[in-house]
């Protein structure tokens, strides 16, 4: 079993709808199997495997969860643009 450490992702947040009307929000790791994929909807089209992991995922009454998602069920994902690494929190104090 390969464990990839937090030091090793490149993570993007994403908001998936699936067949059944129900609405996921979550983060995704753009690494996969060692292999650093330059877009969310890389992993949806590019790739095989037939899950994806979303982690610190809420759905419903589920909030902070890991949640592994069968790609058959996703009706459409709308991926956030910035790495989770780079946005920066400003104090309301320091804001315009």
């Amino acid at each position: 079993m390969k464990i990839i450490t937090r030091g090793h992702m490149d993570v993007r947040r994403a908001t998936l709808k699936l067949s059944d009307g129900s609405m996921v929000t979550g983060k995704i790791n753009l690494i996969q199997r060692g292999e650093t994929e330059h877009r969310v909807s890389d992993i949806f089209v590019g790739r095989e495997e037939p899950f994806v992991v979303l982690f610190e995922a809420s759905m419903g009454e589920l909030i902070n969860q890991v949640l592994v998602i069968n790609k058959s069920h996703i009706v459409w994902v709308i991926p956030e643009g910035e790495k989770e690494e780079e946005k920066e929190e400003v104090p309301d104090w320091e804001q315009d």
